[in-house]
């Protein structure tokens, strides 16, 4: 059974070595400049339903931000981030550059029928419940990275500015999938859907049509069988870009993103720079739950961030020393 901890209280990880091997994988990762928080929102009567990854190869970096939604959405997460890496580690096993934008689809599609089965013989429901899935892959060999996503949990590069101003420039950023947006309003309403924003509501949402269900915030997720009957599909958007030496890339759930602003986290991340990356990470979490808070007084969403800094080229993991 899932366990409902306290407000804000950091996910409990899990590391193949257990939990000395994990303390000493975040403090290697922190050195490395990579810093991780993952928060429970104030949802008394919820999981945190966020879940992440973090993986290491000898060629490649992952990681991935899953933030789960309706009554089941933590399991959802929870069996999606771990076939994602699954599959990733399987896809990169042997290659020399980054997989191309159909083999990344076709795993999320994979994962995506996975789940479906594991609900079946794990008993939870994904009529209503589903997550967002965002992946990031840097080649450490060439610098080159690509995100792929599917849902609102967003992606952001940067670096600080060239000019030595106090604003970061940004490299490239997703953009979140949401049904107010013409071409996945034309899908929906296409496929038997409408999309609607319900009085004293902020979000537009995704109904079968005539019905005051599903309401999903997004236009693609993970699980979602509902939604997915009238339009909404888990097809990733993709970016491609290099995260080259002092330029950083965050992964966050929109937790974050619902009240700070793309320029404004990497303001963050870019002030603490690669030696405050765990600092950053921390205040990022704590300024997003203080924003939840004086917006909407007795509820936070979960909140996950992921700082990862742009390393120097390594050389090819199979040339001579």
């Amino acid at each position: 059974a899932a366990v409902i901890g306290p407000e804000f209280e950091e996910k409990k990880c899990e590391s193949m070595g257990g939990a000395q091997e994990l303390r000493e994988v975040r403090d290697r990762l922190l050195q490395e400049g990579v810093g991780i928080a993952c928060r429970k929102g104030k949802k008394p009567e919820q999981p945190n339903q966020d879940s992440f990854f973090f993986a290491d190869t000898a060629r490649f970096r992952l990681c991935c931000v899953a933030d789960g939604h309706g009554e089941f959405g933590h399991w959802v997460s929870h069996w999606v981030v771990r076939m994602t890496l699954r599959a990733l580690l399987m896809e990169l096993a042997n290659a020399e550059r980054l997989p191309q934008d159909d083999a990344v689809a076709q795993i999320f599609d994979v994962v995506h029928k996975c789940v479906k089965l594991k609900a079946a013989t794990e008993g939870f429901d994904l009529l209503l419940s589903g997550t967002t899935l965002s992946i990031a892959i840097v080649d450490r060999t060439t610098q080159q990275a690509l995100t792929a996503w599917a849902g609102d949990s967003r992606c952001v590069c940067g670096r600080p500015f060239a000019g030595g101003g106090s604003k970061p420039e940004v490299i490239s950023a997703t953009n979140d999938h949401k049904p107010q947006d013409a071409e996945e309003r034309r899908r929906i309403i296409g496929s038997g859907g409408e999309v609607i924003r319900l009085p004293n509501d902020v979000p537009h949402r995704v109904f079968v049509r005539g019905r005051e269900s599903p309401g999903l915030a997004m236009s693609r997720a993970v699980g979602d069988l509902l939604a997915h009957s009238v339009g909404v599909n888990h097809v990733p958007g993709f970016k491609r870009f290099n995260l080259e030496e002092r330029s950083v890339l965050l992964c966050c759930s929109d937790g974050v993103w619902e009240f700070i602003k793309n320029m404004e986290a990497l303001g963050v991340a870019t002030k603490h720079g690669i030696a405050g990356v765990g600092e950053a990470v921390r205040q990022l979490a704590q300024e997003s739950r203080n924003r939840w808070l004086k917006e909407e007084v007795s509820v936070t969403d979960d909140i996950t961030v992921i700082a990862m800094w742009g390393a120097p080229k390594r050389a090819h993991p199979t040339a001579p020393a």
